[in-house]
């Protein structure tokens, strides 16, 4: 199942992807072979391959994120602690030679953005036909709520490519005979609270694409 564990093939560890989901942002983990480090990401825009989506219970330590994850159609383990939070994780390649990168978050809206662009994008013929959406952030939405600000990402899917083969390592499959989610579920990211958002659907457009190589 994966249990605290990348989904990079082989449990190899990819670098990440983090979606400031109080704030605002978007910064990537860097590593040059002797030094960890972080850089800001202005204009995020990658391939969302949807198809490495995982999704469970997460906590985020100090040490890095521990993670009970498994493939849609599989039922969810047990939650661990009252630490960890429901969120999902999936793989994207970032353009310019970037590689791939692991996409992890519990924020409600980050996920829940996530979740919009998901259904938006498996609807698609697209999809349908094996190729996988250049997506873009456009913008956060700042709100205040109960909890405290929340910052909820908007994202646009501006073209699509096919599936490269380094993504096509990252794919999460269900165990064979795994037992399913209850009807009209299967195909859903899991939920991280009690307080659902639907930020702005993402439009689909066809401008400004990086190359992806």
């Amino acid at each position: 199942m994966g249990f605290g564990l990348s989904i990079g093939g082989g449990g190899d560890f990819l670098p990440s992807i983090r979606i400031n989901g109080k704030d605002g942002g978007v910064e990537r983990s860097t590593w040059d072979g002797t030094e960890r480090g972080l850089e800001v990401i202005d204009d995020f825009v990658a391939l969302f391959d949807f198809a490495t989506l995982k999704v469970g219970w997460i906590e985020f330590t100090d040490r890095g994120p521990d993670k009970r994850l498994v493939a849609i159609g599989d039922p969810l383990p047990d939650r661990p602690s009252e630490k960890h939070k429901q969120g999902i994780q999936l793989v994207v390649q970032l353009p310019g030679g970037l590689g791939c990168h692991e996409l992890c978050s519990t924020a409600i809206g980050v996920v829940a953005a996530l979740e919009t662009v998901y259904d938006t994008a498996i609807a698609t013929e697209e999809w349908k036909n094996g190729e996988v959406p250049v997506v873009r952030l456009t913008e956060f939405v700042r709100e205040k709520t109960k909890h405290g600000n929340r910052a909820v990402p908007v994202f646009e899917i501006v073209a699509w490519k096919d599936r490269p083969a380094e993504l096509e390592e990252h794919r999460a499959s269900p165990r064979p005979r795994a037992a399913m989610p209850a009807s009209g579920s299967s195909s859903r990211p899991a939920m991280t609270g009690s307080t659902q958002m639907t930020p702005p659907k993402p439009e689909t457009s066809r401008t400004s694409v990086p190359d992806f190589g």
